[in-house]
């Protein structure tokens, strides 16, 4: 009965997809718009292989043939075309790299829209990747995929965290970043806060994040929009206190509180205000996006947290553990994974599990990154959001 549901669960979600796409009872599934390329900026979630392979469970090949598909790629794939990574690294940290004029992803894993202690044109930089996509040009006949802001809403709560322990280093990058583009800014924001450093910190946090999106959304308008892209697909930042990562720190938030209901109730008011952050983030992104009849706004915040409260509406059947083995601690004492070594072949024979598809309708491949089921999600997401537009 349990892999019946499962059948029917998998068979709804996919006509639902078709019906949005037009397709379905024998309908012409043939996309609306001409697309002849797909133009791809972001982090690692849309990473086709700068640093060779990729951020999920890896398929019989780390990149290109037999690789998994990732979400842009699939999306690429109905209309015909196929994506493949323009940066390739020379070095984990991409301090050299090589770009290969014909291939045309351009996002890079741990890619943020500001990488603090970066060089400025490294294209960790979403914005730089934005602006070298630009300089190859746009057509009419594009579609330009955009996602970014994660990794910097996941640093802004990292620099809480730290500075609620003494070390304010992190938050006074971001602060000191926030007072070149708009001198005094922490100051005002300190008699905002009453003096207060707690509150200070917050505020900081807050406008520090609202300015990133701004940037984002100003460089989309300013080198996509303006340079000729006509169909611009941009992802919001999802609710990232709900990966496995963000819970284990959530988790020592509350032991430290003193465990119990006591601790339980700090954490939860950690969660809500780190969340205020991320939502922070996307409604400034949103507003700053506004009124562009080319560019659509993909909510991914809503969609995933619809995924961890109703998992069996996705037919997920396990939204808290990564698949991936732990293969270290990274100095904050959080487990830390080896791609290129989690393969969907190495967990299929993962011993004591009772199915070699234990790990397929996981949410999480490690504490931060979907399993390949949920980047098939994150495909039919980004569809459903083309279709309403009549570009799929």
């Amino acid at each position: 009965m349990a892999n019946q549901f499962k059948l029917l669960a998998a068979a709804l979600a996919t006509a639902g997809l078709l019906a949005a796409c037009g397709g379905g009872g024998g309908a012409d599934t043939t996309p609306k718009a001409k697309v002849t390329s797909v133009k791809v900026m972001g982090d690692s979630l849309s990473d086709s292989g700068t640093f060779g392979f990729k951020f999920t469970v890896q398929g019989s090949a780390p990149t290109g043939a037999g690789s998994t598909m990732i979400w842009p790629e699939r999306i690429a794939d109905q209309y015909s075309q196929s994506l493949c990574a323009h940066y390739r690294a020379g070095d984990e940290n991409l301090t050299s790299y090589q770009e290969v004029a014909s291939c045309t992803n351009y996002a890079v894993g741990g890619g943020r829209v500001n990488p603090l202690g970066a060089p400025a044109t490294s294209p960790l930089s979403v914005l730089v990747q934005i602006q070298a996509a630009s300089k190859a040009g746009f057509g009419a006949d594009d579609l330009v995929i955009i996602d970014g802001g994660a990794n910097d809403a996941a640093d802004v709560i990292g620099a809480l965290i730290a500075a609620a322990k003494g070390n304010s280093q992190p938050l006074n990058a971001m602060v000191a970043w926030l007072d070149s583009k708009a001198p005094g800014t922490s100051a005002a924001l300190m008699t905002q806060a009453g003096g207060d450093a707690s509150k200070f910190a917050g505020l900081a946090a807050g406008a520090y994040l609202q300015t990133l999106a701004k940037a984002l959304a100003g460089s989309i308008a300013q080198n996509v929009v303006a340079k000729g892209a006509t169909r611009v697909a941009v992802l919001n930042v999802p609710a990232i206190t709900k990966t496995p990562r963000f819970q284990m720190v959530l988790a020592s938030i509350a032991q430290a509180a003193g465990g119990g209901d006591q601790g339980a109730a700090v954490a939860a008011k950690q969660e809500a205000s780190f969340d205020a952050l991320v939502q922070a983030f996307n409604a400034q992104l949103a507003a700053s996006l506004a009124g562009q009849s080319q560019v659509a706004v993909v909510d991914f915040y809503t969609e995933f947290k619809n995924q961890i409260s109703n998992p069996a509406q996705y037919d997920f059947d396990n939204v808290k553990d990564p698949v991936c083995p732990v293969t270290g601690v990274d100095g904050s004492g959080l487990p830390t994974y080896t791609f290129p070594t989690c393969t969907a072949a190495a967990l299929s024979a993962t011993p004591g599990k009772t199915s070699p598809d234990w790990w397929q309708h996981h949410v999480f491949a490690d504490s931060f990154h979907p399993t390949p089921y949920g980047h098939q999600q994150m495909s039919q997401l980004v569809s459903r959001a083309l279709a309403q537009k009549g570009w799929l």
